[in-house]
């Protein structure tokens, strides 16, 4: 029984190698049968292939490099926007509205206007200056209302010196109505104000930081010392 057992099994793996070969000849067969198939490529369709992988712009670079072809320009040409378009960019714009009519490249408007020891615009002097000449009102037709020649004295809190809030600068440009009394209260003591209030956008935080000068440099507006106790004025009865 064992050696029927044994001729059985080799029976079955001969069946099992047979099988095999037949398909690997198969499939050989199958892949020569497709190279003879396809045709090797010319060197005509190589030059086609070629021609097409190069961009355009490289071809017009190269032939005005060489002098060839006709002379082109790579320069884009301007876009087509409706908007008008002026010979100099960078002259000044004539004041008047519309204001944006001519020019709106900050650097070109701003050219002129003197700047502070930070880097910002110093719009005070460039007033002074006659670099600019504000209105304080959108409308034009509103009569002028000079500069109000008033300071207000402002306390600080420990032994910071005090604010002395000057009007005339601010009224340069600016009318009573941009600030009383929607920011600050025309009343001694009636506004509350702090640094921290102001730092996050109240009272003269409106401006400052924004499009005024920022508040970074205390002694800008903090410029009255406070007075020494030994500095107060002796009374009568203490020179007795």
């Amino acid at each position: 029984m064992t050696w029927a057992k044994e001729l059985k099994k080799k029976w079955f793996t001969g069946v099992l190698l047979v099988i095999f070969s037949l398909i690997s000849v198969y499939a050989c067969a199958r892949q020569a049968k497709s190279e003879t198939a396809m045709p090797a490529a010319s060197s005509q369709d190589e030059a086609v292939v070629v021609a097409q992988a190069k961009a355009p712009m490289q071809v017009e670079e190269k032939e005005l490099a060489t002098g060839g072809g006709e002379k082109r320009s790579l320069v884009a040409p301007r876009p087509e926007t409706g908007l008008p378009v002026f010979e100099n960019p960078s002259r000044m714009p004539t004041p008047g509205p519309p204001f944006n009519k001519e020019n709106t490249n900050p650097e070109v408007v701003m050219q002129d206007i003197p700047k502070e020891a930070t880097g910002l615009e110093d719009w005070v002097k460039a007033f002074k200056e006659d670099k600019i000449n504000p209105h304080e009102s959108l409308d034009l037709d509103k009569k002028h209302v000079p500069p109000l020649k008033f300071d207000v004295e402002i306390p600080a809190v420990g032994s910071m010196p005090n604010v002395i809030f000057p009007h005339e600068p601010h009224t340069y440009w600016l009318d009573c109505t941009n600030c009383h009394p929607g920011i600050f209260m025309m009343k001694k003591g009636g506004n509350p104000i702090s640094m921290v209030k102001i730092v996050n956008g109240e009272f003269c935080g409106r401006c400052h930081g924004r499009v005024a000068f920022p508040i970074a440099n205390c002694t800008r507006c903090h410029v009255k010392p406070k007075e020494e106790a030994s500095a107060k004025p002796i009374k009568a009865d203490d020179k007795k």
